[in-house]
């Protein structure tokens, strides 16, 4: 068995957060004043902060519109909802978090999985059409690590053709755009996430971008509890509580007038990798496609089949102090034990998906924008010294030991 590739000679310890969300003297003085104007207006929801938070994110997005929301998950079952996929099915990637499946399902839908490539980790045109089906409401298109798909315009006209919808699962692909149109700009709507460990937080909170009025105007009711504005705010759809309060939205807003300086951080911090760790054996990088411009939600690598992930984890957080987040993702969807509980909602987790499972096996990641990697690391140099020699079972047991080791934080989407 090959031995796991070590960092070396390094200096110890290294002390390399799992993530750190940095919030500098001006960003302090923004939220602080703008909290203390929020307490003194009384509005804490739906105010000014929201609707400037949505006016920028849909300027900067390259969309008309723009609906915050209380998270992405909500973000997403709205759109979902607004698109009307109940009584269908919806195609989801089996590389993605668990919400991207539940707010389908919440909205209705039964979930049909599709397979990813194991070098991009995206969809592919050729395995979405063969999943395609008479019912199929929406394909979704999740941009795993900031990376949208080199075959979006391919499975774009595959949904144009049959009038499907193309949904786009942003979590990680703020500010990421292909061929020069922003992620969130593809699809009829995107659904972007605030989550502490994204490109762009605010805690929790969520975001829809769409160039459909009728679709912005139908999400404006849903996450306002289905009230119609144009019925003098009677209720007129099944809505719900989807609102995003005006803290939220202040913590948005200046990340969102921030987002260029945030991102040219994390792309600072990959490019410091590239160079650190090019030439380690065991190590494979992440393919980033032609005319792709990324702002890196996490720094994904690929450990090369025969290499331990879960020990090189293990080393580096014991004798380093480097701690690396939960993968993208070390379990796909579909294994996942709820579906056995709810029978009937996927349709297809019985099926191989070899892309994915692959790609859950060797892909290990450190979230970006910490800051800590520069000053740290500077004078580090890669090496393939050997760190640990697993046993033949270590490799199966790699998933499941760094999916224990890892925070509830990284784990969320």
């Amino acid at each position: 068995m090959t031995p796991s590739p070590a960092l070396s000679p390094l200096e110890k310890p290294l002390n390399i957060p799992i993530l750190r969300v940095p919030f500098d003297a001006e960003d302090q003085k923004f939220l602080t004043e703008g909290l203390l104007e929020i307490l003194a207006s009384g509005g804490l929801t739906m105010g000014k902060h929201t609707k400037a938070f949505e006016e920028e994110s849909a300027k900067a997005y390259g969309t008309p519109y723009a609906v915050a929301t209380s998270n992405c998950t909500t973000a997403l079952e709205i759109i979902f909802r607004a698109v009307g996929v109940r009584g269908g099915t919806v195609i989801v990637p089996t590389n993605t978090f668990m919400a991207t499946a539940f707010a389908a399902h919440h909205a209705g839908a039964k979930i049909v999985f599709a397979d990813c490539d194991p070098k991009t980790l995206c969809l592919t045109a050729k395995d979405v059409e063969k999943r395609l089906r008479p019912d199929t409401k929406a394909v979704v298109l999740v941009h795993i690590g900031g990376i949208i798909t080199p075959e979006i315009e391919a499975i774009k006209a595959l949904c144009d053709a049959r009038k499907i919808a193309l949904v786009e699962d942003c979590a990680h692909a703020h500010g990421s755009s292909y061929k020069g149109i922003k992620a969130g700009a593809w699809g009829i709507a995107g659904a972007f996430s605030y989550f502490p460990t994204k490109p762009l937080v605010s805690g929790e909170g969520g975001l829809i971008t769409t160039k459909d009025q009728a679709l912005f105007e139908k999400a404006m009711m849903l996450r306002n509890h289905g009230k119609n504005p144009k019925l003098g705010n009677r209720i007129s759809e099944m809505g719900n509580n989807w609102r995003m309060s005006e803290l939220t939205a202040l913590v948005a807003l200046q990340q969102t007038r921030k987002a260029d300086k945030l991102f040219a951080d994390r792309k600072r911090e990959a490019a410091f990798y590239d160079k650190a760790l090019a030439g380690t054996p065991g190590i494979e990088f992440l393919s980033i496609p032609k005319g792709l411009d990324t702002t890196y939600y996490k720094y994904v690598l690929f450990l090369k089949p025969g290499f331990d992930r879960a020990a090189l984890k293990k080393l580096l957080k014991e004798e380093y102090k480097v701690s690396l987040t939960g993968e993208v993702y070390d379990y796909p969807a579909h294994k996942e034990p709820v579906w056995a509980n709810n029978p009937g909602a996927a349709l297809n987790c019985g099926e191989s998906f070899p892309g994915a499972e692959e790609a859950a096996a060797r892909q290990w990641a450190r979230s970006s924008g910490s800051g800590r990697c520069a000053a740290s690391t500077s004078r580090t140099r890669c090496s393939s010294r050997t760190s640990t020699r697993p046993s033949p079972r270590s490799r199966r047991r790699s998933t499941r030991s760094s999916r224990r080791s890892s925070t509830s934080t990284t784990a969320a989407t």
